[in-house]
């Protein structure tokens, strides 16, 4: 502990250097009293009360995020109990999405995810092009169930809407905020973080606004084995500017550009969970004293294992409102991701597949165009154009020596490897539109629809020139597709009071075609999915605005599911078309204003997600009734990673102790039921249920000027990992990996505004 308040003193005072004088009065807190304000959102791209949107949907607010001290995507599970987060995949850089226990289980980036991310009206068409941290933001919206026919570009199964702060015409404002903290790993490793803000009017039509941040995590897996060139724990470096220009009433301009660098793996490296007595890597592991169990957090890397990542982009935002009340808005993006990552394959110091040296880079350039009418009339509608331009380039160079001790003969440089390169391209065209019928004050009808038109092209290689044996199949590979469909929505919505409205829809949606990277000629083309949903619910606002309760249920049919499996016959990975999957279930959303500056939030999610027709799955080593070619009917099984019960509670009290300070306490907690991280339902690879307890008590100034906090995440360390696999290198082995929620982590924060 003593670590951690030393660097805490040290933060303290960089904050009081750094802080300016405030400049002026900030806006007084909000008043509790009078009961929960209407929280503004864009899950139907127009700015509406919640409340008042015939969608199941959970809105986080930036403040809400930053009380719990939720910084990256990885932790945002925590607050939408719909939501499970995957994050086992260095070589992407991304967190993966699922929600209603439907998402992109996968560690290619040749198909895209079904749970879309979207930044500031951008979507983001791989989870690698939006990696960052959560800087600046608004709020963040997750909307539930098919949303593609607006957003577009697959969502089939959901979307996380990320908005960031505009620029305020007129107002010059700050904020800096550091963070540091003491993680629960071998070796008490601390995690730090600091951010600054600044909002520049430029004269009474134009402003800037400029954020960045800086965040070091130190190892979370402790390798003893001493690897120069190693990057075990994270830096992180985030960038972002925006200028908002209103020359007329009628015309906004807003230009923003960001850019965000890692370095290291950080959370993602990985340690024995089970090694079976008989194993080749027994051995070793008794030499170093290292135990394969659930909270095993040592490793024995023999090679150098580093991750870096690079991602930006650049977008304009116009919107031009014309006499009519139409609005015309464009939305014109670029991004582009590049990773450099190497890693120990066999993750041990035995020599067996020792580099895998991943070299990607993913580019897009997307445009949107849309027209949406005045509101308050008989007939609303808006409809548009998309298109979207992607390619995605990767070479991967995997060696070792399979276990031999001596060089390889002269000429060659491993006994064992491949080199292979993939350059895919991506195109997408579409046009949508959705239209509401105002039937009266209190019954509105919407229904739309989207037609797009995709078309991907891919061309592999692969050679061993330069290795004694060939790490897999040579040759080439070139192989396109191309696919039409017509997606839609319609549904109704009620008020049956003033306070309560009910809502009914079915929605078809659509996930694009994909490939396997592998030459492999019986490697599958990846087909299209394709969901329906229905979905009914009822919101209100009651007690003088003092309770909020939201309720859903869905059922869900996603048709030729995208799924990931291990091939125990090519010892690699593969994607395939599972033939059906269903998810059902049903959301709860309640808020609370029981007392002045008592406030409580509660998420329930219940989900049965299962297979109901996978025939071809992969099986997991050693799988009883395993046919002969190395497949299982897995029909009846449920998703990977899919918890029947999620339950989120939170309660924050906030009360004066004077005449400019106050004092607040925050407690909240997370649990869910067990799951599995195989579609096979491995039971090496499950995951009891499991419960977290957050807690936070801190001091502010009651204009917001200043706050103090101190806090713990996971407080009674209840260990869980982020994923659970099988070792490609020995079967019947299997590693784990962690989180940032997966240990008990104690910190102070101190944030200035001016």
């Amino acid at each position: 502990m003593k670590r951690i308040w030393t660097s805490a003193t040290a933060l303290g005072a960089v904050l009081a250097v750094t802080t300016p004088a405030f400049a002026q009065d900030s806006a007084a807190a909000d008043e509790q009293t009078g009961g929960f304000g209407e929280i503004i959102v864009t899950a139907q791209k127009r700015a509406e009360n919640l409340q008042d949107v015939p969608i199941s949907a959970t809105v986080v607010s930036a403040d809400a995020l930053a009380s719990r001290q939720i910084f990256d995507p990885s932790q945002l599970q925590l607050v939408a109990p719909s939501l499970q987060v995957k994050s086992f995949n260095a070589a992407l850089g991304a967190s993966n999405f699922s929600i209603r226990g439907v998402g992109t289980l996968s560690f290619s980036n040749s198909i895209e995810a079904s749970v879309t991310s979207v930044i500031d009206g951008v979507v983001m068409g791989n989870p690698s092009l939006g990696f960052m941290n959560y800087l600046d933001l608004a709020q963040i919206e997750v909307l539930n169930g098919p949303q593609g026919m607006l957003f577009g570009k697959n969502a089939s199964a959901g979307l996380v809407n990320i908005t960031t702060r505009r620029p305020e015409i007129g107002r010059f404002d700050g904020q800096v905020m550091g963070e540091i903290a003491q993680m629960k790993v071998p070796g008490d490793g601390l995690l730090y973080r600091l951010q600054g803000i600044v909002n520049v009017p430029l004269g009474d039509k134009a402003a800037l606004r400029v954020s960045a941040s800086q965040t070091h995590t130190d190892p979370v897996i402790t390798n003893l084995v001493d690897v120069p060139g190693s990057q075990y724990g994270q830096n992180q470096t985030s960038l972002r500017a925006k200028l908002l220009w209103e020359p007329t009433a009628e015309l906004s301009i807003y230009i923003a550009g960001d850019y965000a660098h890692s370095s290291g793996v950080g959370s993602g490296g990985s340690a024995d969970r089970i090694v079976r007595p008989t194993s080749r890597f027994a051995a070793e592991n008794a030499a170093l004293g290292i135990v394969a169990n659930p909270d095993n957090f040592f490793s024995s890397y023999g090679a150098p294992t580093r991750a870096n990542f690079d991602v930006g982009g650049l977008q304009a935002n116009i919107d031009y409102e014309f006499e009519s009340g139409h609005t015309l808005t464009s939305i014109t993006a670029w991004r582009k991701f590049d990773a450099d990552n190497l890693f120990d394959s066999d993750k041990h110091r035995i020599n067996l597949l020792d580099t895998n040296h991943q070299l990607s880079t993913i580019s897009q350039v997307t445009e949107e165009l849309r027209l949406a009418s005045p509101v308050g009339q008989f007939f609303e509608y808006q409809f548009g154009l998309y298109y979207y331009d992607s390619k995605s380039d990767s070479d991967i160079t995997a060696a070792g020596a399979n276990g031999a001790t001596a060089s390889p003969p002269a000429g060659f440089n491993a006994w064992l490897g491949i080199h292979s390169t993939g350059s895919m391209t991506s195109k997408s065209y579409a046009g949508f539109g959705q239209g509401t019928l105002n039937i009266s004050d209190r019954f509105r009808f919407t229904f739309g629809g989207r037609y797009t038109y995709d078309k991907l092209k891919l061309r592999s290689v692969s050679d061993a020139a330069g290795f004694v044996v060939p790490f897999g199949a040579v040759g080439s590979r070139n192989q396109r597709i191309s696919e039409e469909n017509f997606s839609w929505r319609v549904g109704a919505q009620y008020d049956v009071t003033d306070d309560v409205m009910a809502y009914a829809s079915v929605a078809r949606g659509y996930k694009g075609p994909g490939f396997n990277l592998t030459i492999d000629p019986r490697a599958p083309l990846i087909m299209p999915e394709i969901p329906t949903s229905y979905e009914a619910g009822i919101k209100s606002t009651l007690l003088d605005r003092h309770l909020i309760f939201n309720i859903s249920g869905y059922t869900s049919t996603f048709k030729n599911f995208q799924a990931q499996a291990f091939d125990t016959a090519s010892n690699g990975y593969v994607l395939l078309n599972a033939g059906e999957l269903k998810s059902r279930g049903f959301e709860i959303e309640a808020s609370a204003l029981p007392a002045e500056g008592l406030v409580f939030n509660l998420g329930v999610s219940y989900v049965d997600a299962f297979f109901s027709d996978f025939q071809g799955d992969r099986c997991y080593p050693f799988q009883p009734n395993c046919r002969a070619n190395g497949t299982i009917d897995s029909s009846g099984n449920r998703l990977p990673n899919v918890p029947k019960w999620t339950v989120s509670l939170t309660g924050r009290y906030e009360t004066p102790v004077s005449e400019s300070l106050a004092v607040f306490l925050q407690g909240a907690l997370y649990a869910r039921t067990s799951s599995n991280f195989s579609s096979t339902e491995d039971p090496s690879t499950k995951l009891p249920g499991y419960s977290l307890f957050d807690a936070s008590i801190g001091l502010k100034q009651i204009d917001d000027k200043y706050k103090l906090t101190i806090f713990c995440r996971n407080c009674f360390d209840k260990r869980q990992p982020t994923f659970v696999n099988s070792n490609s290198q020995s079967r019947g082995d299997y590693y784990h990996m962690f989180g940032l929620n997966s240990f008990r982590t104690l910190g102070v924060s101190l944030e200035g505004r001016f």
